[in-house]
């Protein structure tokens, strides 16, 4: 009897089990999704019938979204601190890790900076990693958790949100602080007043006093402790949601760039670093910072980069019997430091490792000059030193320049001629130049997310530099390439001198359709990783059909306004 209840009992659990089950699954469409792909492939007659019904039941599942952010501390190539971050989701119901990513960090010192600055700059980039780990582990996490890593505009916005925040809070804290020492400060004695002395000589001949300019230097971005976290995470996001997708890094970012999909792919020009100079190196010219060479446009990437490494090594071969083993030294970007007095010095070592591998300057191979104006800027003189005991003032550099290049005609290229604040000159030498030299700006603009907001102002350049560093985001450098090319200007992506062996940039710079990019040298792993990705890039186009070949370097020109005609020339063609 008792074994009869049981059996009623285990039989009724089993039928409302079945009916749960028959309620769950047509809930769920799942007979339906079944009947769809099994008679669907009967006709398709897949070679592997399980990865069939594994593909289709994948694209039923829940989207994937973020689940965590980890993040921490690594090295840079300078031994630096600097960020890693890896990007968790939630892929069919399971956690799986999809990305790591490490950036790079800024350095705005140079290199012969004193060393009580480069210590406070050790100080300072140590507390940036810091907090930015700390950020990163809490509030950034729950702010972009639930996400699907494809919405990089709302992920990158959520963080600036946050680090916004942070900011305004920081700063509020430090104008209380600065109003409780001021209430504990007893208050300044006035100053004693000052009697005018008379010179007995009388009054200063005319033109006797010494003639300076007064430059107004813009002080030091006042950035938040941390807020390179934005930077890296949003790398690390980027690179997750491609692999989500099944595409390349670089079609993500391609498509994040455009609604439309792009079919085919333009690959940047190389700016190669080959020889460094200036106020941080030996010898007393401090007009060229580095020296770049450039492709001729049309070639492969692979052919560009072969001829720039055979010059790259020629040179070393050139410097050998004057330098010994030292000349085959090279800096942080991998270019060559030799002693020069005269920029023309550089320009003509360039040249001869060129013309000696039968290669014509300014035919097969061009050169870029990286100026850096504002570290040969003398301020208390409002001149720049172009060389040691050589001051200029800035339109007498426009003369400067416009001389290299009557010599010099391979020279296609100058960055940063002037300091931001010559808004005159710039115009002055994109309206002689642009027609046959890339004016570009780099640290002469600010952050790109600034000039989103901002607008480019009234500096004139036919190229802007890009770089993402800080609290970059790589919706930013998307928005600031749009802007860029909306101005009818060129983009350049730019690497920075603490770089990272991750090839990111590379992915960035295909992606949003760069003119140039600027990397570093044909030398140290950092550098040379970003080069090899381009090449992987061109190798899988190329296997697709999808490169497009550059047709000529398409300088932006820029010319000056026409001259208004008055109301008298008016009349008198009337």
């Amino acid at each position: 009897m008792c074994a009869s209840r049981a059996s009623e009992r285990n039989a009724r659990e089993f039928y409302d089990t079945k009916q749960r089950a028959v309620k769950f699954y047509k809930e769920n469409g799942v007979p339906e999704r079944l009947e769809e792909i099994l008679n669907s492939m009967f006709y398709e007659n897949p070679p592997d019938v399980y990865g069939r019904l594994s593909e289709h039941f994948e694209s039923l599942s829940a989207p994937p979204v973020i689940h965590k952010v980890d993040a921490r501390e690594v090295l840079d190539s300078r031994g630096q601190p600097t960020l890693q971050a890896d990007v968790y989701c939630i892929v069919k119901g399971l956690e799986q890790h999809l990305s790591t990513v490490t950036m790079a960090s800024t350095n705005l010192l140079m290199e012969n900076a004193p060393i009580d600055r480069k210590e406070a700059d050790e100080k300072e980039r140590q507390q940036f990693v810091d907090a930015a780990l700390g950020f990163i582990h809490g509030p950034i996490t729950e702010a972009v958790s639930g996400i699907s890593p494809a919405n990089q505009g709302e992920i990158d916005e959520n963080v600036w949100k946050i680090l916004t925040r942070l900011q305004k809070e920081k700063e509020e804290a430090e104008r209380k602080e600065r109003e409780r020492a001021a209430e504990l400060e007893p208050p300044a004695p006035e100053p004693a007043k000052e009697e005018k002395i008379i010179s007995p000589k009388g009054k200063k001949k005319l033109g006797s006093a010494k003639s300076t300019t007064v430059v107004v230097e813009e002080p030091k971005e006042p950035l938040l402790p941390g807020c390179n976290a934005a930077c890296v995470v949003s790398q690390a996001v980027a690179v997750a949601a491609a692999k989500l997708a099944k595409i390349q890094t670089f079609e993500h970012i391609a498509n994040l760039y455009s609604a439309e999909e792009q079919q085919e792919f333009e690959l940047p020009l190389l700016m190669v670093n080959l020889l460094n100079s200036g106020k941080a190196y030996p010898g007393k010219q401090n007009l060229i910072k580095e020296l770049l060479l450039i492709p001729k446009p049309g070639k492969t990437l692979r052919e560009s980069l072969k001829q720039l490494t055979a010059v790259h090594h020629q040179v070393s071969k050139l410097l050998f019997p004057k330098l010994g083993v030292a000349g085959s030294y090279v800096n942080d970007l991998g270019g060559y430091c030799p002693q020069y007095d005269r920029p023309e010095q550089l320009l003509d070592l360039a040249q001869e490792a060129i013309t000696a591998l039968e290669l014509t300057p300014g035919e097969d191979i061009f050169i870029g000059l990286n100026c850096a104006a504002s570290e040969m800027f003398d301020s208390d003189k409002g001149k720049y030193e172009m060389a040691q005991g050589m001051l200029k003032l800035p339109d007498d550099m426009v003369e400067v320049y416009a001389d290299l290049i009557n010599r010099y005609p391979a020279i296609v290229a100058l960055v940063d001629p002037f300091k931001k604040q010559d808004t005159e000159q710039w115009r002055k030498l994109c309206e002689r130049f642009s027609e046959q030299c890339f004016i570009v700006g780099d640290r002469a603009y600010p952050r790109a997310e600034c000039f989103c907001k901002q607008g480019l102002g009234e500096l004139c350049s036919s190229a802007i530099s890009l770089k993402l560093e800080q609290m970059t985001s790589v919706s930013g450098i998307v928005e600031a390439s749009k802007l860029v090319k909306e101005n009818d200007s060129a983009v350049v992506i730019s690497s920075v001198i603490g770089e990272s062996p991750d090839s990111f940039l590379a992915d960035l710079a295909v992606g949003v359709g760069a003119k140039f990019v600027k990397f570093g040298a044909l030398a140290r792993g950092e550098r040379i990783s970003k080069y090899n990705r381009l090449l992987e890039i061109e190798d899988m186009l190329a296997a697709q059909d999808r490169i497009k070949m550059s047709e000529g370097f398409g300088f932006p020109v820029i010319k000056p306004p026409e001259p208004e005609e008055t109301a008298e020339n008016e009349n008198k063609e009337g």
